[in-house]
């Protein structure tokens, strides 16, 4: 497995690459979990478990909610670097 930390570099950049590796790394295990759930769900809605592929879902859509706050960090980072882009201008 990769360390993202690894190729942090605090430099000319500063602390925000920082917080935008930490989103993405959020994002994207938000991402892998909703799958795993997404996936399960159908596995026990075939087998007929009906109870079991209700909190698989409900467990799918809390990753989601988690996969929607962290790109909220990384649009805003997005955001703020047009507004300076702009401002050079």
């Amino acid at each position: 497995m990769v360390n993202l930390d690894d190729y942090i570099d605090d430099g000319e950049e500063g602390p925000d690459v920082a917080a935008d590796f930490a989103a993405l790394k959020g994002c994207l295990k938000a991402l892998a979990d909703a799958i795993a759930s997404t996936n399960l769900a159908v596995i026990n809605g075939a087998q007929g478990d009906v109870q079991a592929a209700t909190q698989r879902v409900q467990a799918s859509i809390g990753a989601l909610k988690r996969f929607h706050d962290a790109m909220k960090v990384l649009e805003a980072g997005t955001e703020d670097e047009a507004e300076e882009a702009e401002e050079e201008e």
